[in-house]
C-alpha cells in the first residue's frame, strides 16, 4: 500500500507549472590499503549464525530420531526423557493462520485505501485548477500580475500534496512496524504461557529458506500454538 503512495507522485503531471531539481548523488569508493587484512564483520556474523545453526541441527537429528508422526505428542515425549527438548514453530502458518494478524492486515489495507484516496482527490483537484489557470492564461483572460499570483498558489498546492503523500507513507509504514511489534508481544507472551506446561528448553521459530536448513516433524508444535492462540484471541474478543 506505501508503494501505491509513492507512484501517486507520477500521476500529478502538470506541464510547465513546477520544475523538479534533482542533485547527482556521487558514490563513494571505499579503497583498501595494500598489507592491511580487514575482518568483514559481515562475513563473521554469518559464520557464527551458521555454526549455531548447525549445533542446532545436531540436537534436532540426535533427538529426533526414531519417530515420524506429526503430532505434538513426539516433542513433548522428548521433553519427558530428561533430554534437551526442542520444538519448533513455522513462521509462516502463524501469519496464514493467526486470526490477530488477519485483522491487523484488513485494518492496515483499509487505512492504507483511505490515505491513498485522499491523496488521489488532492490531485484531481490540484490537476482541474492548473487545467483552468492555463486556459485563462491562453485566452489572456487575466493579468500577468493575476497570472503571477496564481501560478504561485499552484505551485504551492502542488507541494502540499507531496507534502500528503509523504506523510501518509510515512504513517503507513509505522503502522505496519507497530503491527509487527504487537504480534511478535503476543505470540511471545503466549509461548511464556504455553511453556509452563510443556517446560521445552527451545521453540524455535522456523521459515523455509532461513538458517534451520531441517527440522523433524515431531517437534514441530505450529497447529497446536495456532489453534491455541485464535482460541484465547476469539475469547478475548468476542470472535471479532
Amino acid at each position: 500500500m506505501t508503494e501505491e503512495l509513492n507512484n501517486s507522485e507520477e500521476n500529478t503531471t502538470v506541464p510547465e507549472v513546477v520544475e523538479t531539481n534533482k542533485a547527482a548523488v556521487t558514490p563513494v569508493v571505499e579503497t583498501s590499503v595494500p598489507g592491511q587484512t580487514k575482518i568483514n564483520p559481515l562475513l563473521l556474523t554469518l559464520n557464527l549464525v551458521m555454526l549455531l545453526g548447525l549445533i542446532v541441527l545436531y540436537i534436532l537429528y540426535f533427538t529426533g530420531s526414531g519417530n515420524h508422526g506429526r503430532s505434538i505428542s513426539g516433542a513433548v515425549e522428548k521433553s519427558n526423557k530428561g533430554n534437551i527438548s526442542v520444538a519448533y514453530l513455522n513462521n509462516d502458518s502463524i501469519l496464514s493462520n493467526y486470526e490477530l494478524v488477519k485483522k491487523m492486515r484488513a485494518d492496515l489495507q483499509a487505512k492504507g485505501t483511505r490515505l491513498e484516496g485522499e491523496v488521489t482527490a488532492a490531485q484531481k483537484a490540484f490537476e482541474k485548477d492548473a487545467a483552468y489557470f492555463k486556459e485563462q492564461v491562453a485566452k489572456k483572460a487575466i493579468s500577468d500580475q493575476s497570472a503571477q499570483e496564481i501560478y504561485g498558489q499552484l505551485q504551492q498546492n502542488q507541494q502540499k500534496i507531496y507534502d500528503l503523500r509523504d506523510k501518509y507513507t510515512a504513517e503507513l509504514q509505522q503502522s505496519e512496524m507497530d503491527m509487527n511489534v504487537a504480534l511478535l508481544d503476543s505470540v511471545m507472551n503466549f509461548l511464556n504461557r504455553y511453556n509452563e506446561k510443556y517446560k521445552f528448553d527451545y521453540i524455535l521459530g522456523f521459515t523455509k529458506g532461513g538458517n534451520i536448513l531441517y527440522a523433524n516433524d515431531t517437534l514441530d508444535v505450529t497447529n497446536d500454538v495456532i489453534k491455541e492462540l485464535n482460541l484465547e484471541y476469539a475469547k478475548k474478543h468476542g470472535g471479532k
